[in-house]
């Protein structure tokens, strides 16, 4: 029998597995070791059963991975050849693990002849990423035995599921492959009998993923419901939530209606922009208004019921994680989002099933009649306030900088948010609107890598415009990615705010700890980047403009949704720092 064709068709029918288990695309990147799972791919994508992507860097092939999954909510397939290539993935994986997105990790790797003896490129595979994943499987060498191709369908089956139930999340499989690396020649008769083995294996279909019943339970509910009717000023909070997993705004509605609560929403609870929730039930000032702590007590609710992930305010966290915080009840979907170590009760299950369920319970609760209106007009007053403040200012500043990018969006299109600033910098300072936009986010981890490769992935995978909004640390940390974003399907703009390093600190007390030396606050907080964005463009063959005020933004965001691939926009901000906008706002609001 010849070794090397055994193990093409092994490696052909690992593929196969996967496909006919729900896989649907994979990110490929080269190395020899995996040369027999690169061919089967191949193989796959000419019979137009699995779509292919070659990314050579593997830390920005995890992301772009990352964000296919986000977007098609489906297992994504990560391959790679042995040694420290897998290990670039860690960052990609550790997000995908605390946001709940399937990705399949399969890494070539070499004969156990060759472990722990110096051999090139040789490291132990096994249990590469701990904890991060949710299975973990060594495949071994191809074997010939019958049995062994009977039960890899299965294998494969098996692995895709653990990847998607009961926690969605990264798993990982290794397989080991012998040199010669690629088939010689006809298949013999030996190995024609074990592919049609296997063959009748995936015929006769593979176990697929069963969603549990995740519905809660009739005296849970009750119980909630009593709870809810004796607030009088509730918020129903909406943290981050996937876009696969968002809560319809007609289950949203029939709660607030019933219930006669507000609507607290983040960007990226896919409830901020185009949800269908009335205006008026709509508390979208939540970071200004909320436990504000400023002597007026009347916008402070008595009652939080949070949904999705934890909440991304800085103002919000401080006041939930405080004495002054009110009862909160948490529910989310998977994990347990109660960063604040205050909530009275964490309940894991579907919050559409819990808002469905309690409002049917809210017959006769009294709220205070006029607490939505007295929150919209709260709201409003913060609006106008900002319209105000930056209408006297003028000139090219950062809220000025996210407003055009959000008002320069078509309806339909993907909005990623850097974390830092540019996820917060949303609910700061653009108002909800009734424009449909889609929020991508890497809330996980709240790290800022990754973020030009995930969105690439998205767009890549969904065909939409996208824009990613991200500052110009963020950018450098993944300037790789613009390798992988120049040759998308879509059209991605990437919005690149150039405010001098990492602003986000100005927010913390280190500023004040460092005060009397801003030269060493800078040089080890802010560090401002010495990347230009358009230069680092250019170097990728990418398209890029540097732009100045906010008209030229939004022609610059127009003209990139007119041209395939993706197109860098270098935002040259004057005036005052975010932080500086954040104090004066609050201020004026307080003097209004």
């Amino acid at each position: 029998m010849s070794y090397a064709n055994l193990q093409a068709a092994w490696a052909d029918l690992l593929i196969d597995a996967l496909v006919a288990s729900g896989v649907r695309r994979a990110v490929v990147s080269p190395g020899s070791r995996s040369t027999p799972l690169v061919l089967a791919i191949r193989r796959a994508e000419a019979e137009g059963r699995l779509g292919a992507m070659v990314v050579a860097d593997e830390r920005v092939a995890g992301f772009v991975a990352l964000g296919q999954a986000k977007i098609t909510h489906e297992p994504g397939l990560l391959v790679c050849t042995s040694g420290t290539a897998a290990a670039h993935y860690y960052p990609a994986l550790i997000e995908a693990s605390l946001s709940g997105i399937p990705l399949v990790v399969l890494t070539a790797d070499r004969p156990p002849e060759l472990m722990h003896r110096g051999a090139n490129q040789t490291i132990d595979q096994s249990h590469l990423f701990g904890r991060w994943v949710r299975m973990a499987l060594d495949l071994g060498l191809p074997d010939p035995d019958p049995r062994a191709w009977e039960g890899l369908p299965r294998s494969a089956a098996r692995i895709v599921q653990a990847s998607m139930l009961p926690d969605p999340g990264p798993v990982h499989l290794n397989a080991r492959f012998r040199k010669p690396l690629q088939p010689t020649g006809a298949d013999l008769p030996e190995v024609a009998s074990l592919r049609s083995r296997a063959e009748a294996v995936l015929d006769a279909g593979l176990p697929r993923p069963r969603t549990p019943n995740p519905d809660p339970r009739s005296e849970d509910l009750d119980a909630l419901a009593s709870r809810l009717r004796r607030a009088r000023r509730g918020v129903l909070l909406a943290g981050p939530m996937a876009v696969s997993k968002a809560v319809p705004a007609a289950v949203v509605n029939h709660f607030l209606e019933r219930s006669g609560f507000v609507l607290a929403p983040e960007a990226t609870s896919q409830l901020r922009f185009g949800s269908g929730v009335p205006r008026r039930l709509v508390l979208d000032a939540f970071e200004q208004l909320l436990g504000a702590g400023r002597g007026d007590d009347s916008l402070d609710p008595d009652f939080v019921l949070q949904i999705g992930d934890a909440p991304t305010g800085r103002s919000l966290g401080t006041w939930l994680g405080s004495d002054r915080a009110p009862e909160r009840v948490v529910i989310a979907a998977r994990g347990y989002p109660e960063a604040f170590n205050r909530a009275s009760d964490v309940w894991t299950t579907d919050p559409a099933l819990v808002l469905q369920g309690v409002a049917e319970r809210l017959d006769g609760n009294a709220p205070e009649a006029d607490w939505p209106a007295r929150a919209r007009r709260g709201s409003e007053r913060v609006w106008r306030t900002l319209d105000e403040l930056l209408s006297s200012e003028g000139g090219f500043s950062e809220p000025a900088a996210v407003r055009a990018c959000l008002e320069a969006l078509d309806a339909g299109s993907l909005l990623s948010l850097g974390n830092s600033l540019p996820v917060r910098e949303v609910d700061l300072f653009c108002p909800a609107s009734e424009r449909s936009i889609a929020v991508l986010s890497q809330r996980g981890a709240s790290g800022i890598d990754g973020a030009i490769s995930s969105l690439a992935g998205a767009v890549d995978a969904s065909g939409f415009t996208g824009l990613l909004l991200l500052g110009d640390v963020g950018f450098q940390h993944d300037v790789g990615g613009l390798a992988a974003a120049s040759g998308i399907k879509g059209s991605m703009a990437i919005v690149v705010l150039c405010n001098g390093g990492g602003r986000l600190f100005d927010l913390l007390p280190v500023r004040d700890a460092l005060s009397g030396d801003p030269a060493a606050f800078s040089r080890f907080f802010h560090t401002p980047p010495s990347v230009s964005p358009t230069a680092a463009a250019m170097a990728f063959g990418v398209p890029g403009v540097a732009v100045e005020s906010a008209d030229a933004l939004a022609d610059a965001i127009g003209e990139a949704y007119a041209r395939p691939g993706a197109t860098v926009i270098e935002a040259r901000l004057d005036g005052p720092p975010a932080a500086e906008w954040v104090l004066r706002l609050a201020e004026s609001v307080d003097a209004g």
